[in-house]
């Protein structure tokens, strides 16, 4: 007897087929695939900024940044969250932690499309995608780093988040500022 694959095996062959095809045409203003091919996870950069390859590299680097922002708005709620129920005061401290570092990063996106981007201030954008992926290391981090306490992440998949959009950001605004280097 035959087995064959499931719908969602299907579905996901499909998927990856359409992404290798995606990447392997050529094109010199494919502005999406030089973004997601140089993000850490080009798959799921690819999914998020769905297959439209005519937007700028502006309009991606500000869709990334608006993609980000509920999702990090988020995770500072589910740390409120945590915070007020959360008994262990070493646990609270690394939740405190992670909190600003989630703030911050949700005040310098805000930032970025309201000022940098306008502006033109493209390495501040990229300092900011930076700073995105560095705050989901440290954060993550913070799990391990008191003596003597080591905690389970509960944001594991949210720093990971915030990692890899960190890096979408950063390619996206780097495409962005090597197209404008082309056109000088």
């Amino acid at each position: 007897m035959a087995i064959s694959p499931s719908s969602s095996s299907r579905s996901k062959l499909l998927v990856l087929h359409i992404i290798v095809a995606f990447f392997m045409t050529p094109s010199t203003s494919n502005h999406l695939s030089q973004v997601c091919i140089n993000s850490k996870n080009p798959r799921f950069c690819v999914q998020v900024l769905g297959l439209n390859s005519h937007r700028t590299p502006a309009q991606l680097t500000q869709e990334a940044i608006y993609v980000l922002l509920p999702i990090a708005s988020r995770t500072t709620r589910k740390i409120h969250y945590i915070l007020n129920v959360t008994k262990d005061d070493n646990l609270k401290e690394v939740y405190n932690v992670c909190l600003g570092y989630y703030e911050t990063t949700i005040d310098r996106l805000r930032l970025s499309v309201e000022d940098y981007l306008i502006q033109g201030l493209y390495s501040n954008v990229n300092a900011v995608g930076n700073f995105a992926q560095e705050a989901a290391f440290y954060c993550e981090n913070e799990f391990q780093g008191k003596i003597g306490h080591v905690f389970a992440s509960t944001l594991t998949e949210d720093n990971k988040n915030l990692d890899i959009f960190g890096s979408i950001i950063v390619s996206a605004v780097n495409v962005l500022i090597n197209s404008l280097l082309l056109k000088e």
